[in-house]
């Protein structure tokens, strides 16, 4: 039955990941760095040469908070914990931005490819960034769950969906037959649930975790639902997609900000803070 049915979790994590990873962590072995050198340079005589790391602080540019929709649905900005998690998948993704350009380029050959057949099945046109947030179209992409291909789709979901999964043929890395099967995939998705955002929502997690949701809420808002820490960003991750490869000029000033505006460190002089006194 296709409502048992459960897509692989996203492989795009590395692009946006979930967690504070090794960037954090040197973030805060700079921080350290300067806290104890402005520890030590107190204990030594002030008139010292020695050189240490200062930081230069500077505002960080804020992120536009722009009108943005999935398939017609308003992204509720009008929310604060709305407005928190949309800067957080932002503010991740932000050392990746220089991927940018590689990934516009697989996009140029891959929508030509998918539109038509989204098309077919009546399938909005925001779901072709989909495959970006689950592979970043990469078309070999395998996950550490075995799901596979463009859209990321395990063994058991693909042959349900008609597709060949083997060791001499996998249907999944076709891109128009993946294409082809998750487009039917969606479209049974939709028959049950009527929500695009909830679609997306039960391509991440399973049509059986969104029905239970909708038994328990007296709603169909997809941001409002009590969901898995990553089906709960699932959506928004999409939709930074779609964002920075529809308008990145919108977004040029937080992804990419000026010099001055970031946060820099320099070498610094004891004599410095004694002119400064």
């Amino acid at each position: 039955m296709i409502a048992a049915l459960r897509p692989a979790v996203a492989i795009a994590a590395k692009f946006i990941p979930l967690h504070f990873g090794p960037a954090s962590l040197l973030n805060l072995a700079k921080s350290s760095i300067v806290t104890k050198s402005d520890a030590t340079a107190s204990s030594h005589n002030r008139s010292s040469s020695m050189s240490l790391l200062r930081p230069l602080t500077s505002e960080a540019p804020d992120l536009p908070l722009l009108d943005v929709d999935f398939c017609g649905e308003c992204l509720p900005l009008d929310q604060t914990d709305v407005v928190d998690r949309w800067k957080h998948v932002f503010t991740l993704f932000r050392p990746h931005a220089s991927d940018l350009g590689d990934l516009r380029q697989r996009a140029n050959v891959f929508f030509p490819i998918i539109n038509p057949i989204l098309e077919k099945y009546g399938i909005p046109d925001d779901f072709r960034y989909v495959p970006l947030a689950e592979s970043a179209l990469r078309p070999k992409a395998v996950s550490r769950a075995g799901a596979a291909g463009y859209w990321q789709l395990m063994p058991g979901t693909a042959r349900d969906l008609g597709l060949k999964v083997g060791k001499r043929i996998d249907e999944r890395f076709n891109v128009q037959k993946a294409t082809d099967a998750a487009c039917r995939y969606l479209r049974a998705l939709y028959n049950q649930l009527g929500s695009w955002s909830l679609v997306a929502a039960a391509y991440n997690a399973g049509p059986g975790l969104l029905k239970n949701q909708l038994k328990r809420h007296d709603h169909r808002d997809y941001y409002r639902m009590s969901l898995p820490r990553e089906t709960r960003y699932y959506l928004y991750r999409v939709l930074l997609y779609k964002e920075v490869m529809s308008r990145p000029n919108d977004y040029s000033s937080f992804l990419s900000p000026a010099p001055a505006q970031q946060t820099a460190f320099h070498f610094w002089r004891h004599t410095e803070s004694l002119q400064a006194a």
